[in-house]
C-alpha cells in the first residue's frame, strides 16, 4: 500500500505544483519584483515552533501559496535588471524534477551510472565550447564561489609541493604565496585565498585602467616585486564577464605573462564564458583557450536553474585528481575495468554530488549552441540599446563600456553634479531605491573607482525591447521625482 500511497501523492501534488508553476510564468511580465514586506514583517509572518503533528501537503502547498511565493524575489521575471540571475529554461526546470526524482548521487560511478556518464560527457563539452583539447576535463560545482576555489587550490597544489599533504609552510615555495586578480575580481577571490592558507593579504588585487581592464603593466610591477622579495606567484587571474561591469580583460596578452613567469593562468568567466556559444562575440574570448583553469556558471548565461557551476583544467583529471582523489575504506573493493574514472568525487571536494549535470544535458541538447547564439547575440544587442538611450539623456552619465550585457552608469542632474562625491553616491543608491519600490523593475548598484555607480544587466530571455524602454521611462520618471523632494 506504500506504493500507492506515493503514486497517489505524486499525482495530486503533481497537478498542483504545475497549475501554479503556469500561473506564475503567466503572471512574470505584470507581477511586483519584489515584496514590499520588511524583514522584520518577515520574520514575524514565519515565526512558528517545530511541528508536532502532521499537516497535510495540501495544507503545506497552501502555505507555500500564500506566505512563500508573494514574498520571494521575481528573479525570472523580463523586469529583472540586477544581478546573473537569469530566467530558468522551462526544461532545466523540470529536469531538477526528473533529477529530484531519481535522486542519484554521483558520487561513484556504480551508485549512478547513466549520471555519472552524462556528467562525464556535459564536461566534455563545456571543454570544448571554450576551446580546450581532447584531455581537458572538469568538474561541476554549486557555483563560481567554488569553482575558483578548486582552480585555485590546483595552482596552489603546483607551485607549492608539498602543500596537499604537509600544509602550505611546509612545501617547497619560497615566502608568501601570491595571487594576482583584477581589482574587479570577484569577492571569492578573497575566501578562497583565506581558506587555502594563503593569507588574503596576498591578493593582489591589481588596478585597472579607465575601461576597467587589468592593466598588465601594472600585474608585471607587482610580479616583479614579489619576485625580488622571495614570493611565490601562483596563479594569474583574468576576468571575462567581471561581476560589475561585465569585461573581459585580455585574455591572450594575460596568458603571455603566465606563460612568461610560469604562473598558473585561471579565467573566471562565470558569467562571460558562454560568449563562446556566439559567433559573434567569442572573440572577445581570445586567450581563454590557453588558460590552465577556468570556470563556467550554466545557472548564469546558460539558463539552467540554481545551483550548477563547474570548473575546467586544460590538462584534464589528472591534475583534479592529483588535487582531490582518496578512496575511503567502504569504496576500497577492486572492480576491474575503468569504471574507476567515473567516481566523480576524485575529481573535487564534494562527496554526495545531485545530477545537475541533467539540467545542463537536456538544455544544450533543447537550444543546441545556435540556439543560445541567438539569445546570447539578441541580449547584447538589447544592452547596446539602453547605453544608446541613456547617452541621449541629460542627466545620466555612462561610465563602462558594454562588452556584455552589462551597462553601468550615473544618475547626475546639474543641480548636483558639483557636490561631492559622498552626495552623488547617496544619489544613486535613492535612486535604486525607488526603483526597487516601485515594483516595475529590479535593477543593482556597485562601486567603481571608489564612486558608486547604477548596474543594469539584461538577464532573461524573456527580455524584449519594450522592457528597456519601459526602463528608462522608470527612470527619467522616478529620477525627476528624487529631484523634486530634494
Amino acid at each position: 500500500m506504500m506504493k500507492e500511497s506515493l503514486i497517489a501523492e505524486h499525482e495530486r501534488l503533481g497537478k498542483w505544483v504545475v497549475e501554479w508553476i503556469i500561473d506564475y510564468v503567466r503572471s512574470l511580465d505584470e507581477v511586483r519584483l519584489c515584496s514590499e514586506a520588511t524583514a522584520s514583517q518577515l520574520e514575524k509572518l514565519f515565526d512558528e515552533p517545530l511541528p508536532r503533528d502532521r499537516m497535510s501537503a495540501e495544507e503545506v502547498f497552501e502555505k507555500f501559496r500564500l506566505d512563500v511565493a508573494p514574498h520571494a524575489m521575481n528573479i525570472p521575471s523580463p523586469r529583472y535588471f540586477g544581478l546573473f540571475n537569469p530566467t530558468p529554461l522551462a526544461i532545466g526546470v523540470w529536469a531538477d524534477a526528473l533529477a529530484s526524482t531519481i535522486n542519484q548521487n554521483g558520487a561513484v560511478w556504480r551508485n549512478s551510472p547513466s549520471a555519472s556518464v552524462i556528467e562525464t560527457r556535459v564536461l566534455g563539452w563545456l571543454c570544448e565550447i571554450i576551446g580546450y583539447g581532447e584531455k581537458s576535463f572538469g568538474t561541476l560545482t554549486s557555483g563560481g564561489s567554488e569553482a575558483n576555489l578548486i582552480a585555485l587550490k590546483c595552482a596552489r597544489d603546483r607551485a607549492a609541493e608539498g602543500a596537499r599533504d604537509n600544509g602550505v609552510r611546509s612545501s617547497t615555495a619560497r615566502g608568501n604565496l601570491i595571487v594576482y586578480a583584477s581589482e574587479q575580481c570577484h569577492y571569492s577571490f578573497d575566501k578562497s585565498v583565506d581558506i587555502l592558507g594563503l593569507g588574503r593579504a596576498n591578493l593582489r588585487k591589481i588596478e585597472t585602467d579607465d575601461r576597467f581592464h587589468i592593466r598588465t603593466d601594472a600585474l608585471r610591477r607587482e610580479i616583479e616585486n614579489d619576485l625580488r622579495s622571495g614570493d611565490t606567484p601562483v596563479c594569474i587571474a583574468g576576468a571575462a564577464g567581471a561581476t560589475s561591469t561585465g569585461v573581459i580583460d585580455s585574455l591572450y596578452e594575460l596568458a603571455d605573462i603566465s606563460d612568461e613567469y610560469n604562473i598558473w593562468f585561471h579565467v573566471d568567466a562565470a558569467y562571460g564564458g558562454a560568449l563562446a556559444l556566439s559567433e559573434k562575440h567569442r572573440e572577445k574570448l581570445r586567450g581563454i583557450e590557453r588558460a590552465d583553469s577556468v570556470t563556467i556558471d550554466p545557472h548564469k548565461w546558460m539558463f539552467v536553474p540554481f545551483a550548477c557551476g563547474a570548473v575546467l583544467v586544460r590538462d584534464g583529471g589528472r591534475v583534479l585528481r592529483d588535487g582531490f582523489d582518496i578512496t575511503p575504506e567502504y569504496m576500497s573493493e577492486d572492480r576491474g575495468g575503468h569504471d574507476v574514472e567515473f567516481d566523480l568525487l576524485r575529481y573535487g571536494q564534494l562527496g554526495t554530488r545531485r545530477f545537475n549535470a541533467l539540467k545542463i544535458w537536456m538544455a544544450l541538447k533543447f537550444l543546441g549552441t545556435r540556439g543560445y547564439a541567438e539569445i546570447i547575440d539578441r541580449q547584447i544587442e538589447l544592452t547596446e540599446y539602453l547605453a544608446n538611450l541613456l547617452d541621449e539623456m541629460k542627466d545620466f552619465e555612462r561610465v563602462s563600456p558594454v562588452e556584455t550585457a552589462v551597462c553601468c552608469f550615473r544618475f547626475l542632474p546639474e543641480k548636483v553634479g558639483e557636490k561631492d562625491y559622498e552626495a552623488q553616491d547617496r544619489l544613486q543608491l535613492a535612486l535604486q531605491q525607488r526603483v526597487e519600490r516601485s515594483g516595475e523593475a529590479w535593477i543593482s548598484t556597485t562601486v567603481l573607482k571608489d564612486r558608486r555607480a547604477l548596474r543594469v544587466n539584461i538577464n532573461s530571455f524573456l527580455t524584449e525591447r519594450r522592457h528597456v524602454d519601459d526602463l528608462v521611462e522608470l527612470l527619467r520618471r522616478e529620477s525627476r521625482k528624487l529631484i523634486e523632494v530634494r
